[in-house]
Protein backbone atom coordinates (compact mmCIF):
# COMPACT_ATOMS: atom_id res chain seq x y z
CA UNK A 1 0.00 0.00 0.00
CA UNK A 2 0.93 3.51 -0.77
CA UNK A 3 3.05 5.15 1.78
CA UNK A 4 3.78 2.74 4.34
CA UNK A 5 7.74 1.60 3.55
CA UNK A 6 9.72 4.32 5.16
CA UNK A 7 6.59 4.44 7.89
CA UNK A 8 6.90 0.52 9.05
CA UNK A 9 11.26 0.43 8.34
CA UNK A 10 11.09 3.62 10.88
CA UNK A 11 9.39 1.16 13.31
CA UNK A 12 12.23 -1.83 12.78
CA UNK A 13 14.19 -0.66 15.40
CA UNK A 14 11.27 -0.89 17.91
CA UNK A 15 10.86 -4.02 16.82
CA UNK A 16 14.33 -5.64 16.81
CA UNK A 17 14.58 -4.38 20.48
CA UNK A 18 11.34 -6.04 20.94
CA UNK A 19 10.37 -8.81 19.40
CA UNK A 20 10.99 -8.82 15.36
CA UNK A 21 11.49 -5.86 12.85
CA UNK A 22 10.33 -6.03 8.87
CA UNK A 23 11.71 -5.58 5.34
CA UNK A 24 11.85 -8.35 2.02
CA UNK A 25 12.20 -11.77 0.71
CA UNK A 26 13.22 -15.00 2.60
CA UNK A 27 15.29 -18.14 0.94
CA UNK A 28 12.87 -21.34 1.26
CA UNK A 29 15.37 -22.89 3.51
CA UNK A 30 14.06 -20.21 6.25
CA UNK A 31 10.21 -21.60 6.05
CA UNK A 32 8.16 -20.85 9.20
CA UNK A 33 8.27 -23.85 11.58
CA UNK A 34 5.38 -26.04 12.20
CA UNK A 35 4.60 -23.90 15.63
CA UNK A 36 5.31 -20.81 14.18
CA UNK A 37 4.01 -18.05 16.20
CA UNK A 38 0.21 -16.09 14.14
CA UNK A 39 -0.49 -12.47 13.75
CA UNK A 40 -2.93 -12.71 16.79
CA UNK A 41 0.42 -13.93 18.78
CA UNK A 42 2.59 -11.18 17.53
CA UNK A 43 -0.68 -8.36 18.76
CA UNK A 44 -1.28 -10.27 21.88
CA UNK A 45 2.53 -9.82 22.61
CA UNK A 46 2.24 -5.94 21.52
CA UNK A 47 -0.62 -5.52 23.50
CA UNK A 48 0.83 -7.42 26.71
CA UNK A 49 4.26 -5.27 26.67
CA UNK A 50 1.30 -2.55 26.65
CA UNK A 51 0.02 -3.69 29.69
CA UNK A 52 3.10 -3.97 31.20
CA UNK A 53 4.05 -1.15 31.37
CA UNK A 54 0.82 0.66 32.41
CA UNK A 55 1.13 -1.71 35.11
CA UNK A 56 4.61 -0.54 36.38
CA UNK A 57 3.29 3.23 36.43
CA UNK A 58 0.59 2.60 38.17
CA UNK A 59 2.47 0.93 41.14
CA UNK A 60 5.03 3.51 40.98
CA UNK A 61 7.21 5.64 41.43
CA UNK A 62 6.69 7.19 38.01
CA UNK A 63 9.67 8.34 36.45
CA UNK A 64 9.74 9.99 32.66
CA UNK A 65 11.64 7.12 30.77
CA UNK A 66 8.47 4.84 32.05
CA UNK A 67 5.82 6.90 29.81
CA UNK A 68 8.76 7.01 26.76
CA UNK A 69 8.59 3.50 27.07
CA UNK A 70 4.92 3.01 27.21
CA UNK A 71 4.68 5.64 23.81
CA UNK A 72 7.31 3.09 22.23
CA UNK A 73 4.76 -0.36 23.12
CA UNK A 74 1.80 1.30 22.14
CA UNK A 75 3.76 2.77 19.27
CA UNK A 76 4.44 -0.96 17.83
CA UNK A 77 1.48 -1.84 18.26
CA UNK A 78 0.00 1.15 16.06
CA UNK A 79 2.53 -0.20 13.60
CA UNK A 80 1.24 -3.80 13.85
CA UNK A 81 -2.00 -2.85 13.42
CA UNK A 82 -2.54 0.22 11.59
CA UNK A 83 -5.03 1.28 14.36
CA UNK A 84 -4.93 5.27 14.85
CA UNK A 85 -5.69 4.35 18.62
CA UNK A 86 -2.39 3.46 19.41
CA UNK A 87 -0.77 6.28 17.70
CA UNK A 88 -3.18 9.00 19.84
CA UNK A 89 -1.70 7.02 23.31
CA UNK A 90 1.74 6.95 22.22
CA UNK A 91 1.14 10.95 21.54
CA UNK A 92 -0.02 11.01 24.95
CA UNK A 93 2.36 8.74 26.91
CA UNK A 94 4.99 11.38 25.16
CA UNK A 95 3.28 14.30 26.50
CA UNK A 96 3.41 12.50 30.01
CA UNK A 97 7.11 11.90 29.77
CA UNK A 98 8.29 15.27 29.02
CA UNK A 99 5.90 16.88 31.25
CA UNK A 100 7.73 14.85 33.94
CA UNK A 101 11.37 15.19 32.38
CA UNK A 102 11.42 19.25 32.90
CA UNK A 103 14.52 20.19 30.98
CA UNK A 104 15.13 16.91 29.28
CA UNK A 105 12.69 13.95 27.71
CA UNK A 106 12.86 11.53 24.64
CA UNK A 107 13.68 13.79 21.97
CA UNK A 108 14.42 10.59 18.92
CA UNK A 109 11.24 9.40 20.62
CA UNK A 110 9.28 11.84 19.79
CA UNK A 111 11.31 12.63 16.65
CA UNK A 112 10.42 8.87 15.44
CA UNK A 113 6.70 9.29 16.72
CA UNK A 114 5.97 12.25 14.47
CA UNK A 115 7.89 10.70 11.45
CA UNK A 116 5.63 7.69 11.93
CA UNK A 117 2.49 10.14 12.05
CA UNK A 118 4.27 12.30 8.56
CA UNK A 119 4.59 15.70 10.85
CA UNK A 120 7.52 15.94 8.57
CA UNK A 121 8.45 19.82 10.05
CA UNK A 122 8.78 18.74 13.42
CA UNK A 123 11.77 16.14 13.51
CA UNK A 124 14.48 17.87 12.84
CA UNK A 125 14.42 20.60 15.85
CA UNK A 126 14.13 16.92 18.46
CA UNK A 127 16.55 15.64 16.50
CA UNK A 128 19.22 18.91 17.39
CA UNK A 129 18.19 17.91 20.99
CA UNK A 130 18.68 14.44 20.80
CA UNK A 131 22.22 15.36 18.99
CA UNK A 132 23.02 17.45 22.07
CA UNK A 133 22.35 14.77 24.60
CA UNK A 134 25.44 12.88 26.39
CA UNK A 135 25.06 9.64 24.61
CA UNK A 136 23.23 9.92 21.70
CA UNK A 137 22.06 7.31 18.95
CA UNK A 138 24.08 8.74 16.39
CA UNK A 139 23.25 5.92 14.15
CA UNK A 140 18.98 6.19 14.64
CA UNK A 141 19.77 10.28 14.16
CA UNK A 142 21.87 9.68 10.91
CA UNK A 143 18.65 7.12 9.38
CA UNK A 144 16.14 9.41 10.36
CA UNK A 145 17.31 12.22 8.95
CA UNK A 146 18.01 10.32 6.10
CA UNK A 147 14.41 9.35 5.89
CA UNK A 148 13.57 13.54 6.26
CA UNK A 149 15.88 13.60 3.08
CA UNK A 150 14.56 11.17 1.12
CA UNK A 151 10.39 12.22 1.58
CA UNK A 152 11.91 15.84 0.90
CA UNK A 153 13.06 14.33 -2.38
CA UNK A 154 17.15 15.06 -1.66
CA UNK A 155 18.08 11.49 -2.73
CA UNK A 156 21.43 11.78 -2.98
CA UNK A 157 21.74 13.39 0.73
CA UNK A 158 19.22 10.54 1.56
CA UNK A 159 21.71 7.91 0.25
CA UNK A 160 24.28 9.67 1.64
CA UNK A 161 22.82 9.37 5.16
CA UNK A 162 21.63 5.38 4.87
CA UNK A 163 25.39 4.25 3.75
CA UNK A 164 26.84 6.65 7.05
CA UNK A 165 24.03 4.46 8.92
CA UNK A 166 24.87 1.61 7.57
CA UNK A 167 28.53 1.95 8.13
CA UNK A 168 28.40 2.84 12.30
CA UNK A 169 25.68 -0.51 12.39
CA UNK A 170 24.44 -3.06 10.42
CA UNK A 171 20.88 -3.62 11.26
CA UNK A 172 18.07 -4.60 9.44
CA UNK A 173 16.47 -1.19 9.58
CA UNK A 174 19.46 0.31 8.26
CA UNK A 175 19.76 -2.56 5.33
CA UNK A 176 15.59 -2.03 4.54
CA UNK A 177 15.90 1.54 4.53
CA UNK A 178 19.05 1.70 1.29
CA UNK A 179 17.04 -1.31 -0.06
CA UNK A 180 14.07 0.72 -0.95
CA UNK A 181 15.83 3.72 -1.79
CA UNK A 182 17.68 1.64 -4.67
CA UNK A 183 14.18 -0.03 -5.58
CA UNK A 184 12.60 3.35 -6.04
CA UNK A 185 15.96 4.53 -8.52
CA UNK A 186 15.18 1.51 -10.10
CA UNK A 187 18.13 -0.37 -8.87
CA UNK A 188 16.31 -3.26 -8.54
CA UNK A 189 19.10 -6.26 -8.12
CA UNK A 190 20.77 -4.25 -5.65
CA UNK A 191 17.70 -3.86 -3.51
CA UNK A 192 17.10 -7.84 -3.58
CA UNK A 193 21.03 -8.10 -2.71
CA UNK A 194 20.38 -5.78 0.30
CA UNK A 195 17.07 -7.16 1.24
CA UNK A 196 18.93 -10.80 1.06
CA UNK A 197 21.33 -9.62 3.53
CA UNK A 198 18.71 -8.11 5.85
CA UNK A 199 17.69 -11.52 6.44
CA UNK A 200 20.94 -13.09 6.51
CA UNK A 201 21.46 -11.26 9.67
CA UNK A 202 18.42 -11.14 11.54
CA UNK A 203 18.33 -14.49 13.95
CA UNK A 204 15.41 -14.01 16.23
CA UNK A 205 12.76 -15.71 17.41
CA UNK A 206 10.01 -13.95 15.87
CA UNK A 207 9.11 -14.27 11.96
CA UNK A 208 7.58 -10.58 11.88
CA UNK A 209 10.66 -9.64 10.47
CA UNK A 210 10.71 -12.24 7.78
CA UNK A 211 7.37 -11.89 6.76
CA UNK A 212 7.64 -8.36 6.53
CA UNK A 213 10.65 -8.97 4.09
CA UNK A 214 8.72 -11.10 1.96
CA UNK A 215 6.19 -8.59 1.82
CA UNK A 216 8.68 -6.05 0.57
CA UNK A 217 10.28 -8.58 -1.97
CA UNK A 218 6.39 -8.92 -3.75
CA UNK A 219 6.16 -5.36 -3.50
CA UNK A 220 9.29 -5.05 -5.97
CA UNK A 221 8.02 -7.94 -8.10
CA UNK A 222 4.60 -5.73 -8.16
CA UNK A 223 6.62 -2.76 -9.08
CA UNK A 224 7.74 -5.10 -11.84
CA UNK A 225 4.63 -6.66 -13.13
CA UNK A 226 5.36 -9.82 -12.16
CA UNK A 227 2.21 -10.69 -10.47
CA UNK A 228 3.22 -14.40 -10.00
CA UNK A 229 6.76 -13.95 -8.38
CA UNK A 230 4.58 -11.46 -5.89
CA UNK A 231 1.91 -13.71 -4.98
CA UNK A 232 4.44 -16.36 -4.24
CA UNK A 233 5.97 -13.96 -1.63
CA UNK A 234 3.11 -12.60 -0.29
CA UNK A 235 1.88 -16.38 0.43
CA UNK A 236 5.58 -16.92 2.24
CA UNK A 237 4.55 -14.24 4.41
CA UNK A 238 1.52 -15.45 5.35
CA UNK A 239 2.73 -19.02 5.82
CA UNK A 240 5.49 -17.11 8.20
CA UNK A 241 3.14 -14.97 9.64
CA UNK A 242 -0.35 -16.58 9.63
CA UNK A 243 -3.12 -14.00 9.86
CA UNK A 244 -1.06 -11.51 9.06
CA UNK A 245 -3.72 -8.76 7.37
CA UNK A 246 -1.23 -6.64 5.24
CA UNK A 247 -0.13 -10.17 3.68
CA UNK A 248 -3.40 -11.12 3.26
CA UNK A 249 -4.54 -7.49 1.41
CA UNK A 250 -1.93 -8.13 -1.17
CA UNK A 251 -2.73 -11.30 -2.30
CA UNK A 252 -6.33 -9.90 -2.36
CA UNK A 253 -4.64 -7.21 -4.49
CA UNK A 254 -2.77 -9.81 -6.89
CA UNK A 255 -6.30 -12.03 -7.16
CA UNK A 256 -7.84 -8.63 -8.76
CA UNK A 257 -5.11 -7.85 -10.85
CA UNK A 258 -5.08 -11.42 -12.04
CA UNK A 259 -9.32 -10.95 -12.92
CA UNK A 260 -10.00 -13.73 -9.71
CA UNK A 261 -12.81 -11.08 -8.61
CA UNK A 262 -14.81 -13.38 -5.92
CA UNK A 263 -11.27 -14.75 -4.18
CA UNK A 264 -10.79 -10.79 -4.01
CA UNK A 265 -13.74 -10.07 -2.91
CA UNK A 266 -13.70 -12.69 -0.19
CA UNK A 267 -10.32 -11.74 0.90
CA UNK A 268 -10.59 -7.89 1.16
CA UNK A 269 -13.89 -8.82 3.49
CA UNK A 270 -11.56 -10.89 5.80
CA UNK A 271 -9.06 -7.91 6.01
CA UNK A 272 -12.23 -5.46 6.65
CA UNK A 273 -13.60 -7.45 9.00
CA UNK A 274 -10.01 -7.70 11.14
CA UNK A 275 -8.82 -4.24 10.77
CA UNK A 276 -12.05 -1.93 9.30
CA UNK A 277 -9.61 0.22 7.66
CA UNK A 278 -10.93 1.99 4.21
CA UNK A 279 -8.22 1.29 2.11
CA UNK A 280 -9.61 -2.11 1.79
CA UNK A 281 -13.33 -0.86 1.91
CA UNK A 282 -12.24 1.25 -1.42
CA UNK A 283 -10.62 -1.94 -2.94
CA UNK A 284 -14.13 -3.58 -2.42
CA UNK A 285 -15.27 -0.74 -4.10
CA UNK A 286 -13.58 -0.64 -7.33
CA UNK A 287 -14.04 -4.42 -7.46
CA UNK A 288 -17.59 -4.13 -7.29
CA UNK A 289 -18.30 -1.22 -9.59
CA UNK A 290 -15.86 -2.97 -12.51
CA UNK A 291 -18.57 -5.80 -12.28
CA UNK A 292 -21.39 -3.75 -12.52
CA UNK A 293 -23.02 -3.54 -8.59
CA UNK A 294 -23.17 0.20 -8.15
CA UNK A 295 -25.37 -0.19 -5.05
CA UNK A 296 -22.96 -2.38 -3.13
CA UNK A 297 -20.20 -0.34 -4.40
CA UNK A 298 -21.27 3.00 -3.26
CA UNK A 299 -21.93 1.92 0.23
CA UNK A 300 -18.01 0.42 0.56
CA UNK A 301 -17.47 4.33 -1.21
CA UNK A 302 -19.49 5.96 1.90
CA UNK A 303 -18.15 3.71 4.89
CA UNK A 304 -14.44 4.58 2.84
CA UNK A 305 -15.12 8.02 3.03
CA UNK A 306 -16.65 8.07 6.77
CA UNK A 307 -13.38 6.21 8.42
CA UNK A 308 -10.96 8.89 6.12
CA UNK A 309 -13.08 11.86 7.83
CA UNK A 310 -12.55 10.78 10.95
CA UNK A 311 -8.70 10.02 10.28
CA UNK A 312 -8.08 13.37 8.58
CA UNK A 313 -9.69 15.13 11.65
CA UNK A 314 -7.71 12.49 13.85
CA UNK A 315 -4.10 12.47 12.17
CA UNK A 316 -4.16 14.24 9.03
CA UNK A 317 -0.71 14.41 7.85
CA UNK A 318 -0.42 10.42 8.31
CA UNK A 319 -3.84 10.14 6.06
CA UNK A 320 -2.97 12.39 3.13
CA UNK A 321 -1.36 9.78 1.34
CA UNK A 322 -3.98 6.93 1.54
CA UNK A 323 -6.81 9.37 1.91
CA UNK A 324 -5.59 10.66 -1.46
CA UNK A 325 -6.23 7.32 -3.14
CA UNK A 326 -9.63 7.53 -2.30
CA UNK A 327 -10.34 10.74 -3.63
CA UNK A 328 -8.21 9.87 -6.58
CA UNK A 329 -11.02 7.46 -7.36
CA UNK A 330 -14.44 7.99 -5.61
CA UNK A 331 -14.30 12.06 -4.55
CA UNK A 332 -14.18 14.96 -7.02
CA UNK A 333 -11.30 16.56 -8.97
CA UNK A 334 -11.47 19.53 -6.70
CA UNK A 335 -11.49 17.46 -3.19
CA UNK A 336 -8.57 15.20 -4.83
CA UNK A 337 -6.34 17.80 -5.96
CA UNK A 338 -6.64 19.87 -2.51
CA UNK A 339 -5.38 16.99 -0.66
CA UNK A 340 -2.55 16.37 -3.28
CA UNK A 341 -1.29 19.86 -2.48
CA UNK A 342 -0.86 19.17 1.33
CA UNK A 343 0.42 15.92 0.46
CA UNK A 344 2.77 17.52 -1.97
CA UNK A 345 3.82 20.16 0.25
CA UNK A 346 4.42 18.19 3.29
CA UNK A 347 6.92 15.43 1.57
CA UNK A 348 7.62 16.45 -2.28
CA UNK A 349 9.08 13.04 -2.73
CA UNK A 350 8.55 10.42 -6.34
CA UNK A 351 5.37 8.92 -5.08
CA UNK A 352 3.60 12.30 -3.68
CA UNK A 353 4.71 13.69 -6.82
CA UNK A 354 2.65 11.42 -8.62
CA UNK A 355 -0.37 11.66 -7.02
CA UNK A 356 -0.59 15.43 -7.64
CA UNK A 357 0.19 14.84 -11.09
CA UNK A 358 -2.65 12.37 -11.30
CA UNK A 359 -4.89 14.81 -9.11
CA UNK A 360 -3.77 17.54 -11.87
CA UNK A 361 -4.81 15.49 -14.60
CA UNK A 362 -8.53 15.19 -13.27
CA UNK A 363 -8.49 18.82 -12.30
CA UNK A 364 -7.56 19.70 -16.50
CA UNK A 365 -4.58 21.17 -14.97
CA UNK A 366 -1.92 19.22 -17.95
CA UNK A 367 0.47 21.84 -18.27
CA UNK A 368 0.97 22.02 -14.53
CA UNK A 369 1.14 17.90 -14.18
CA UNK A 370 3.57 18.02 -16.78
CA UNK A 371 5.75 20.26 -15.93
CA UNK A 372 6.09 18.07 -12.31
CA UNK A 373 6.64 15.04 -14.21
CA UNK A 374 9.29 16.34 -15.29
CA UNK A 375 11.00 17.46 -12.37
CA UNK A 376 10.06 14.03 -10.94
CA UNK A 377 12.00 12.45 -14.15
CA UNK A 378 14.65 14.72 -13.71
CA UNK A 379 15.09 13.50 -10.09
CA UNK A 380 16.23 9.84 -10.15
CA UNK A 381 13.01 8.69 -9.47
CA UNK A 382 12.70 5.82 -11.72
CA UNK A 383 9.55 3.81 -11.45
CA UNK A 384 7.39 2.02 -13.99
CA UNK A 385 4.24 4.12 -12.02
CA UNK A 386 6.33 7.12 -12.87
CA UNK A 387 6.61 6.58 -16.70
CA UNK A 388 3.35 5.67 -16.88
CA UNK A 389 1.87 8.69 -15.23
CA UNK A 390 4.30 10.88 -17.24
CA UNK A 391 3.08 9.67 -20.65
CA UNK A 392 -0.63 10.43 -19.88
CA UNK A 393 0.66 14.09 -19.09
CA UNK A 394 2.67 14.61 -22.04
CA UNK A 395 -0.15 12.87 -23.79
CA UNK A 396 -2.55 15.55 -22.32
CA UNK A 397 -0.56 18.82 -23.66
CA UNK A 398 0.15 17.01 -27.07
CA UNK A 399 3.41 16.43 -27.29
CA UNK A 400 3.27 12.89 -28.77
CA UNK A 401 6.93 11.62 -29.28
CA UNK A 402 7.29 12.08 -25.36
CA UNK A 403 4.33 10.30 -24.43
CA UNK A 404 5.17 7.58 -26.36
CA UNK A 405 8.60 7.65 -25.37
CA UNK A 406 7.46 7.19 -21.69
CA UNK A 407 5.14 5.07 -22.11
CA UNK A 408 7.35 2.61 -23.93
CA UNK A 409 9.92 3.01 -20.59
CA UNK A 410 6.90 2.09 -18.28
CA UNK A 411 6.16 -1.11 -20.26
CA UNK A 412 10.24 -1.66 -20.21
CA UNK A 413 10.22 -1.57 -16.57
CA UNK A 414 6.26 -3.48 -16.24
CA UNK A 415 5.05 -4.85 -19.17
CA UNK A 416 1.91 -5.04 -17.68
CA UNK A 417 2.03 -1.20 -16.81
CA UNK A 418 -1.50 -0.59 -18.90
CA UNK A 419 -2.95 -2.32 -16.28
CA UNK A 420 -1.27 -1.21 -13.20
CA UNK A 421 -1.51 2.08 -13.87
CA UNK A 422 -4.32 3.09 -16.44
CA UNK A 423 -1.71 3.20 -19.51
CA UNK A 424 -3.64 2.85 -22.46
CA UNK A 425 -3.31 -0.55 -24.34
CA UNK A 426 -0.01 0.09 -27.15
CA UNK A 427 -2.38 0.76 -30.59
CA UNK A 428 -1.73 -0.82 -33.67
CA UNK A 429 0.09 1.25 -36.49
CA UNK A 430 -3.75 2.02 -38.12
CA UNK A 431 -4.82 3.10 -34.90
CA UNK A 432 -1.59 5.20 -33.48
CA UNK A 433 -2.56 7.51 -36.65
CA UNK A 434 -6.12 7.57 -36.20
CA UNK A 435 -5.96 8.25 -32.32
CA UNK A 436 -4.62 11.06 -30.72
CA UNK A 437 -2.55 11.11 -27.93
CA UNK A 438 -3.86 13.68 -26.47
CA UNK A 439 -7.10 12.46 -25.48
CA UNK A 440 -8.12 12.66 -21.84
CA UNK A 441 -5.83 10.39 -19.70
CA UNK A 442 -6.99 7.49 -17.81
CA UNK A 443 -6.77 7.47 -14.14
CA UNK A 444 -5.00 4.52 -12.25
CA UNK A 445 -6.49 2.33 -9.92
CA UNK A 446 -5.02 2.27 -6.60
CA UNK A 447 -2.97 -0.31 -6.16
CA UNK A 448 -4.30 -0.82 -2.48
Amino acid sequence: MKGLPLLLVAALATACQQAAPPAAAPPAALAAPVSAPSYADELKAAEQAVREVQAAIARGPVVWPQWANLAGAQRAAAQLTGDYRYYLEAEQSLAQAFALAGKGGPYLARAQFNFSVHRLTRVEPDLVRASAESDPDATAILALRADLAFYHGEYDAALSGYRQALERREDLPSLVRLALWHARMGHVSEALALLDRAEAIYHGDSQHPRAFLALQRGLIELDRGRWERALAHYQHALRLLPGWWLAAEHIAEIHALQGDTEAALREYGEVIQQTNHPEFMDAMAELLRARGDETAAQGWITKARQRYEERLATLPEATYGHGLSHFLQFGTPAEALALARKNHALRPYGEAQIQLAEALLRAGEAREAERLMRSALASGWRTAELHAIAAQAFAATGQRTEAARHSAQARALNPRAARQYGLPEEASAAQRTAIPLNSPPTSHPAPQ
